[in-house]
């Protein structure tokens, strides 16, 4: 059975790396971004899928995968480029 975890961004990307994390690469090749949650973890995040949260265009609500040992496995949240914070739930 799958875990579910919600845990809160401290930090993250600007603005311009979480767009160049969504839109360059291909399949083989991926840019991440890295997260720093509360507790001081830092996870490498592979964005599949940003929409708007508000009109403001510096909230945003995501889909992607996040690394851990070999495999990886699905992630969603909220960031805010504006303050670099949010929340994440990591799926595994």
């Amino acid at each position: 059975m799958a875990q579910e975890f919600r845990n809160r961004i401290a930090n993250g990307p600007s603005k311009f790396d979480f767009m160049l994390a969504l839109f360059d690469g291909d399949h083989e090749n991926r840019r991440k971004v890295e997260f720093v949650l509360v507790g001081g973890y830092t996870l490498p995040f592979l964005i599949n899928e940003a929409e708007r949260e508000d009109g403001s265009a510096e909230n945003w609500n995501f889909k992607g995968l996040y690394q851990m040992g070999s495999g990886y496995y699905p992630v969603f949240g909220f960031f805010s480029t504006r303050t670099r914070q949010g929340w994440v739930e990591l799926n595994g």
